[in-house]
């Protein structure tokens, strides 16, 4: 039997149906001429239109591009056919509703959802966005849909708000639920915001973490929240570190923690020999020529030698040798022609010149890039950076042909030949969780590879912790713009916080953060410090070397005299401890000393003699690039002083580099500013800084100017 008849007085007006019927399949319209049409609700369109007349009402109902006029329908009818057309309809489609609801599901029941899953939900619930919208205005649902529609409307009309309140609802469960995996994975309970970088489950994640806010902890943390939580094994967890040491240290750390875990930690380097050796089933020679710098520089020395017997290089070089002497400016220009014979014939600053061509070709091989191309193709061919650049050209070409006839490879060659295998598949990464140390420190390079592997499974996850305000490696390639523009280079990201730090007092931090923030360019971070302090924890120290401070005796070095009576005063403070003297009645109290550059450090002998004459003092001393990880007590910054061997830095660069450089900074000193900070938050308690009164840092006169919380020693 039909279910529904149109009058026969609407027929005599001019309707065209006589009869509905629901079938579960669709519905079947019967016309007064006894034809009879077919129309499946797997293509029914919700958005029918209701035209109301004098006697009768009209719908105009849609099957895909076929319109039918319902007209002549009793107007205390109309209502309840509506409804019985929306309830037939969906109870057709309920099968492709409940497995689409079976799909939201199965993506929420994994906890987090992802952005990359949300997308997958919002493009499967487009083609029910009229559906979903016109839901709350249906009055008869089939049962069974009620929730699952409910449910399916929430999530299609979500926005990423919604998606963001979500995923932060279900971190906060998990920190409970986890609550104590987190209490007792290290000596100290991890802080809020350490739990929540732990937890978070986007594609990409970028935890922010200031100096000594434990970002160890927090990649030992995700680990183990991981595996806990059997959202991974430990085969398909991979730790990246650039040095060999922060290697060794997560391992030992993971080996104390988490000793059933054999989670991969590698170096870059090392997972890329891994990957070549995977796919050509043999390890790649490394080339001696990238591992030694004196290697390196013998060969570009015999390359250069061999190609002066060629007499279009003989010029090239002999054209290159004179601009370089102008461009270094040691002379007059009446004496350019004699160095530049002396530098042809190996002698003079030859050694500099053989050294800085090197690097150059090095660089260039590594960190080119197409805007730097183009500026050096603009470069008119007499210019000291296009002579240098076809220099560098030929140099490369013999480097390249020397790896290649001996079947070796360089570490950069290694990066780019892994990345390639990775992208065309070759490789097949069993990673789906890649965890990245010190990420602030990445190179162009390094982040290609690490975006191969992030995008080689659709469910992969990255996670990146580091410090933009650390970054201080730009000379050795890395390149700062990947930490601040992330999401450019591995998609949506979620961005964490870790901005407690459990190292300095909030005296330095005030003056460090401040100093660092100076340059508008860096990220900001709000860091909080653990520790309170009463008064300035920052101090200048001025010397003055006087007359004779070229003079060979350190003794009488001005300089020297003040460091001595700084470690003598952190000595007296800390009366009658010794070496080895165990913790209760008192222990060493640790002295860094930092410099700028390596020369400007105490050497072996003297740093022996000042421990001798200070036992109550543990006395390190290195560079701050060295210094990055470290910590100490009290730290002793040294030479602080304007020039070409100060800090700030201001030695010339050569021009052919600063068109190599990635996206210099519109910040003065930029790189230098941040190495200022790594250098203050090395200090627990103190910082000393050791100022040349007759030419000050810049640095020193920006404290003095700016309203920083600091002292002078008088």
């Amino acid at each position: 039997m039909p279910d529904y008849y149109f009058s026969t007085f609407a027929q005599l007006l001019g309707a065209n149906c006589r009869t509905l019927s629901f079938r579960p399949e669709g519905a079947v319209f019967t016309t007064k001429q006894q034809q009879i049409y077919h129309y499946t609700w797997a293509t029914f369109e919700p958005r029918l239109k209701h035209y109301r007349g004098s006697f009768f009402d009209t719908l105009v109902v849609s099957w895909e591009n076929q319109r039918v006029r319902l007209n002549g329908i009793a107007k205390t009818e109309v209502a309840g056919l509506i409804d019985d057309l929306y309830f037939y309809a969906l109870t057709g489609k309920e099968a492709d509703i409940l497995e689409l609801y079976q799909q939201l599901t199965q993506v929420i029941e994994q906890g987090y959802i992802p952005y990359s899953k949300w997308i997958f939900l919002q493009t499967q619930l487009a083609p029910w966005a009229d559906w979903l919208e016109i839901l709350p205005t249906i009055n008869k649902v089939p049962a069974a849909l009620k929730l699952p529609l409910a449910r399916l409307r929430f999530w299609q009309q979500s926005k990423v708000e919604n998606l963001d309140k979500y995923n932060q609802a279900v971190m906060n469960k998990h920190k409970q639920r986890y609550k104590s995996l987190f209490d007792g994975l290290e000596r100290h309970p991890l802080t809020d915001q350490q739990r929540d970088a732990c937890i978070v489950a986007n594609d990409a994640n970028l935890v922010l973490a200031g100096a000594g806010c434990g970002k160890t902890s927090v990649m030992l943390g995700r680990c183990a929240y991981l595996l806990e939580s059997q959202q991974a094994t430990a085969d398909s967890i991979l730790i990246l570190a650039f040095a060999k040491d922060a290697v060794q240290e997560m391992k030992t750390r993971l080996a104390e923690r988490l000793p059933n875990a054999k989670i991969t930690v590698k170096t870059f380097h090392a997972l890329a020999l891994d990957i070549i050796k995977q796919v050509d089933n043999e390890r790649p020679k490394v080339s001696k020529l990238a591992s030694s710098d004196r290697a390196k520089q013998q060969f570009f020395k015999q390359s250069i030698t061999t190609l002066l017997l060629d007499e279009d290089f003989n010029a090239l070089f002999s054209e290159y040798c004179y601009a370089y002497v102008a461009w270094f400016g040691k002379f007059p220009e009446d004496k350019y022609e004699a160095e530049v014979k002396r530098l042809l014939a190996g002698k003079g600053g030859y050694k500099k010149l053989l050294s800085q061509l090197a690097e150059l070709t090095m660089q260039y091989k590594n960190t080119l890039t197409v805007t730097s191309e183009q500026k050096l193709k603009a470069l008119p061919d007499t210019d000291f950076a296009a002579l240098t650049h076809e220099i560098v050209v030929i140099l490369l070409a013999h480097y390249q042909h020397d790896l290649d006839d001996n079947n070796e490879i360089d570490f950069d060659g290694m990066l780019t030949k892994a990345s390639d295998y990775v992208c065309d598949g070759q490789f097949s990464s069993p990673w789906l969780h890649i965890l990245v140390d010190e990420f602030q420190d990445i190179s162009q390079a390094r982040a290609t590879l690490v975006r191969h592997l992030q995008t080689q499974h659709d469910d992969s996850k990255l996670f990146c912790v580091g410090d933009d305000w650390q970054a201080i490696y730009q000379f050795a390639g890395s390149d700062i713009a990947v930490t601040t523009r992330f999401s450019d280079y591995f998609g949506i990201t979620s961005t964490l916080p870790l901005d407690t730090t459990f190292r300095f007092n909030d005296q330095i931090s005030a003056v460090a953060s401040k100093f660092v923030m100076a340059n508008p360019e860096q990220m900001h971070k709000q860091i909080t410090t653990h520790i309170q302090a009463k008064k300035a924890c920052i101090q200048i120290n001025y010397y003055q070397l006087g007359n004779d401070h070229n003079s060979n005796n350190k003794q009488d070095d001005a300089a020297t005299l003040l460091l001595e009576k700084k470690l003598t005063q952190l000595a007296a403070a800390n009366k009658g401890v010794s070496k080895g003297q165990s913790k209760g009645a008192g222990q060493q109290q640790s002295v860094l000393l930092l410099a700028r550059f390596n020369f400007q450090l105490p050497d072996s002998k003297t740093l022996t003699a000042l421990s001798t004459q200070y036992p109550q003092l543990d006395i390190k001393s290195m560079t701050v690039h060295s210094a990055k990880g470290q910590e100490a007590d009290n730290v002793i910054v040294l030479a602080m002083e304007a020039g070409e061997h100060g800090f700030p830095c201001h030695k010339r660069r050569h021009p052919f580099a600063q068109i190599l450089q990635p996206e210099p900074s519109g910040f003065p000193d930029a790189e230098e500013r941040r190495l200022f900070y790594v250098a203050l938050t090395r200090a627990r308690q103190q910082v000393y800084l050791l100022c040349n009164k007759d030419k000050p840092s810049a640095f020193i006169e920006e404290l003095l100017a700016g309203d920083y919380a600091i002292t002078i020693a008088k």
